[in-house]
């Protein structure tokens, strides 16, 4: 765990970004799937999931523009301005088109880039499929929905969406941040937890508006159920990736919401009155209900522990580092002030992953020692 970086000050637009996102690209995926593969029995419900999606994709693109310190300029995320200037001032659209056409902007090793131009792609996807679940039936239904461009616009939508939702989870384990970087379990993490609130989502919202026929939103409730079993191997692989780490995660209140709220309020509940409507012969409509809420509410206390540990671990480290005594070797200068002398590249050899070139072969030089950070 590195505790020598700097805090990304993510707030709780990115917080609900990641979750809106990710049941976005649940009910897409799971509306494309039921359509694709359930047959007459599935009735209208794919309706709802894309009903969901579309609008669920704009807040999402809201929310990051709002976050940026400059959120006029979002469209940069995109394209060339220079190009779009150029365009402009060829009196585009009349002239100035292979400006227009160089404008667009992709850098394939920007994980920022890659995502902005995703979930630009799973808008349009859900927009269009969004237009075709308007109506029941007729022309727009036909053609966005049932003809073989439907279903293509299904496929690219279900395979961007999931994209969307592993790849903050993978962004996060790129970073050098605490836990994040810690663990390959994120990404798998977020996109059970887009499937589990996905297909919680399109529960709540076939009740509420009676759109899907009972046999279908039932099969959907099995889906539900698989998903949040996922959820929680997949949970449990991450506290085992992250148990050397335990205790300065625990430490933190963040970090005890991560270990104990997410997997009682967000699987283990909704779990439980999955179960017990399945025992109750009259399936009483209010377990049902429950069951969608306590997941919809665990997706969200999973993103922001997940986001929010980290900031408190470091907060710590800093309270840590502001009580550290003078430094060694006779230099003047508070514990904060010689923190620069301290660097994650000590103690490798020559040779080895980030090793300080000082460090030769044979001669391993001594860690660096912090009280309380040994």
């Amino acid at each position: 765990m590195n505790l020598f970086v700097a805090d990304p000050e993510w707030g709780w637009w990115i917080v609900f970004y990641f979750f809106v996102g990710g049941i976005a690209a649940g009910a897409y995926f799971l509306a494309s799937l039921i359509e694709l593969v359930g047959g007459p029995l599935s009735g209208d419900l794919p309706r709802v999931g894309y009903w969901i999606a579309f609008p669920l994709v704009l807040l999402c693109g809201i929310l990051l523009t709002v976050d940026l310190e400059r959120p006029d300029r979002f469209w940069h995320m995109l394209v060339r301005s220079e190009k779009v200037h150029e365009a402009l001032n060829q009196n585009w659209p009349s002239g100035g088109w292979d400006a227009m056409l160089g404008a667009p902007l992709l850098k394939r090793w920007s994980p920022m880039s890659v995502g902005s131009w995703a979930l630009a792609v799973f808008g349009l996807c859900s927009g269009l499929s969004f237009l075709g679940s308007l109506r029941s039936e007729g022309l727009m239904v036909r053609l966005l929905r049932q003809s073989w461009f439907g279903r293509i616009l299904q496929l690219v939508g279900s395979l961007v969406g999931f994209f969307v939702a592993a790849y903050t989870g993978t962004l996060l384990s790129a970073t050098n941040q605490p836990l994040w970087s810690d663990t390959p379990w994120v990404a798998p993490l977020f996109l059970t937890s887009a499937a589990s609130t996905g297909a919680a989502t399109m529960l709540l919202l076939s009740r509420l508006s009676g759109v899907g026929c009972p046999e279908a939103a039932e099969r959907l409730e099995r889906v539900d159920v698989l998903a949040l079993i996922l959820e929680l191997l997949v949970f449990a692989g991450l506290l085992v990736s992250l148990a050397t780490w335990f205790k300065p995660i625990w430490d933190t209140p963040q970090g005890k919401l991560l270990v104990v709220a997410v997997p009682a309020v967000g699987i283990l509940l909704p779990l439980a009155f999955y179960l017990a409507g399945h025992l109750n012969a009259r399936r009483a409509p209010a377990t049902l209900v429950l069951a969608a809420l306590f997941s919809l509410a665990g997706g969200m206390l999973l993103r922001y522990a997940i986001l929010k540990t980290p900031r408190e671990i470091l907060a710590e480290r800093s309270s840590l580092i502001s009580t550290m005594p003078e430094p060694p070797y006779g230099t003047p200068g508070s514990g904060a002030a010689w923190l620069g002398a301290i660097s994650p590249e000590d103690g490798r050899q020559s040779g080895q992953a980030g090793a300080d070139p000082v460090n030769r072969a044979g001669e391993l030089q001594p860690r660096t020692k912090i009280p309380g950070l040994e």
